[in-house]
């Protein structure tokens, strides 16, 4: 796997929560909800932001304070056991008609859509309100301007829960930019024994870590720890979660740039994008890391495990198989269309070419 930029930063004081509902009040009545403002303008450096439009993702740690994250962690946990939460589901195409998929173990709640949500979970809603973290990646880097987001809640109950190999959203189909997620997973450390020693709940050995793909880069695998926040490229970092064997919470932001749907155009066509021969090797990996181009080289290089990942994200059904029926003849489709560039895509996956790629 690819080392990956890892930014740890000091806590800062939180502020006192505002209105509570009834049942957060009586939980959290010695509670304070993170000052969300300070905490996003401390940890969105340049640096973060950089690594960012670089790499496609960042790392970084120490954004709200353990004590702070534990709460959020505890309204995601009544959330789901006062049944507030639904099955996450896999959206299957087919024959012009959508089919549901359950993936097992997986709950979720939209907080920005439901008020519901928002009242039961007062620490969570006041992330839902706070638009720091979109101004400061757009001040960052310009070449976004995210203006609007929404955040939902999960719980993974373990018992292999997990999520297979996917990109978060297509630029032809809304405005999304970058997935911000956040870990609440107290105390993961590596090594069970360890673990088990000092009474710790998550280990390595539980699994559930997001496994980025920047192709051509290496994968990368990020550990759910507390108190971190992942950020990457919505509509070009295909990722997926590894199966967990333990419980597993998180809260995902999306942020968006409405404004600039109307001038998302339509992709060009492969012939406009080629070129004139295979054998100029730079051209054709310039073709092929193009964004029209690239999900559909990435999901032939990882073909296997990206079937493996629909596997053990799903249980044994008949739309599971039409699932795995449906991805094979993608593949083999992909294969037989970009046939005179194979060798390049070898080239590219074993990391043999240079090539720029442009995440946003």
């Amino acid at each position: 796997m690819a080392a990956w930029l890892h930014v740890t930063l000091r806590q800062r004081p939180l502020a006192l929560c505002g209105q509570l509902v009834q049942r957060a009040r009586r939980c959290l009545a010695t509670s304070a909800a993170p000052d969300v403002t300070s905490a996003f303008e401390r940890v969105i450096t340049p640096e973060v932001a950089e690594h960012l439009g670089a790499q496609g993702y960042a790392v970084v740690d120490g954004v709200f304070g353990g004590e702070a994250a534990r709460r959020l962690r505890g309204e995601v946990v009544r959330l789901y056991e006062g049944g507030h939460m639904h099955k996450n589901c896999t959206h299957l195409v087919k024959d012009n008609s959508t089919s549901l998929v359950e993936k097992a173990h997986i709950h979720e709640a939209e907080l920005t859509l439901d008020s519901g949500v928002q009242a039961a979970a007062p620490l969570c809603s006041a992330l839902n309100t706070d638009r720091t973290l979109a101004t400061m990646i757009s001040l960052f880097l310009p070449q976004l301007t995210l203006d609007s987001q929404a955040i939902k809640l999960q719980y993974n109950a373990g018992g292999g829960g997990c999520f297979p190999m996917h990109y978060d959203s297509d630029e032809q189909l809304d405005g999304r930019r970058v997935t911000a997620i956040f870990y609440l997973n107290p105390e993961w450390v590596t090594g069970r024994h360890n673990a088990r020693a000092a009474g710790r709940s998550w280990t390595e050995a539980d699994g559930g870590q997001l496994r980025l793909y920047p192709f051509p880069g290496a994968p990368v695998d990020v550990a759910p720890r507390e108190d971190r926040l992942v950020l990457f490229a919505s509509t070009r970092m295909a990722h997926r979660v590894l199966p967990a064997a333990a419980p597993r919470c998180c809260f995902t932001i999306w942020l968006s740039q409405s404004r600039r749907r109307a001038f998302v155009r339509q992709a060009p066509s492969l012939s406009a994008l080629e070129p004139s021969s295979p054998d100029d090797v730079a051209a054709a990996a310039r073709f092929l890391l193009h964004p029209a181009v690239r999900q559909h080289v990435s999901k032939l290089v990882y073909a296997e495990e990206w079937a493996r990942s629909l596997e053990e994200s799903h249980g044994d059904s008949d739309t599971r198989g039409a699932m795995l029926e449906q991805h094979h003849k993608e593949v083999d489709i992909i294969r037989r269309s970009l046939a005179k560039y194979l060798p390049v895509v070898e080239k590219l996956a074993k990391g043999q070419v240079a090539a720029p790629m442009q995440w946003f």
